[in-house]
């Protein structure tokens, strides 16, 4: 009897002792689970951070490359370049030229209803179809679309107004510039007709030459300072 009471005492033992050691694995695989989970969470935190990366990068592929050949790109820099080697100072000077009119509009209180820019339209648009063409076509062999060709006619309308009676044609020189060309009507065309055709023709002259003198008076004044050279 007397050795039965320490082998109990040792099997007591045994099972506290498994029993530690049970809850210790126990812990040990939680903390191999939550460690595993936070793994797994990091690395599909950065798969969908790599997704967005790479979709973002295809979907503005577009911005920074204009086409590749056999796999070498060909960026829209290199285009850039180059048009502005062909181009850069004619396309400058026409930017200048319309802030200095833009400028003189706003100093001048200058206005253009949208009503007489569509009236305008229209005239273009009947001439065009008069001759078997459409606007569309018209102005795509321009190279221009219809917002290009507003806001050409809203600058012209501006200059216009500025350049107010300098682009008056009296009869006066109607009938001389009738005469001197020796022009007559053509059947068809009234003799009222031919004169109305041919001072907007002097006009649009003294349009050109009167606003090509605005622009260098209005560069004249303007500061301009240049900071690349083409």
């Amino acid at each position: 009897m007397e050795n039965e009471v320490p082998k109990t005492e040792a099997t007591g033992a045994e099972a506290i002792a498994k029993k530690e050691s049970f809850s210790a694995k126990v812990n040990e695989l939680k903390g191999a689970v939550a460690k595993m989970s936070r793994t797994t969470k990091t690395f599909i935190v950065v798969l969908v951070v790599a997704a967005i990366i790479l979709g973002g990068v295809y979907y503005f592929k577009s911005l920074f490359v204009a086409a590749t050949v056999n796999g070498t790109p060909i960026s829209r820099l290199s285009i850039v370049q180059e048009l502005e080697k062909k181009a850069g100072k004619n396309i400058l000077d026409t930017m200048i030229t319309k802030k200095l009119i833009e400028d003189e509009v706003k100093n001048q209180g200058v206005i253009v209803k949208s009503e007489d820019i569509d009236s305008e339209i229209k005239k273009i648009e009947a001439q065009v179809v008069a001759q078997g063409g459409t606007l569309e076509q018209a102005l795509a062999g321009q190279g221009m679309t219809e917002a290009d060709l507003r806001e050409q006619i809203t600058i012209n309308k501006e200059l216009e107004q500025i350049l107010g009676d300098k682009l008056l044609v009296s009869d006066e020189e109607v009938d001389q510039y009738l005469s001197t060309n020796k022009i007559l009507p053509t059947t068809g065309v009234s003799s009222d007709d031919l004169k109305n055709q041919t001072r907007e023709q002097l006009k649009g002259q003294k349009f050109n030459k009167e606003a090509a003198q605005l622009i260098d008076d209005l560069r004249a004044k303007a500061v301009i300072n240049y900071y690349t050279q083409y």
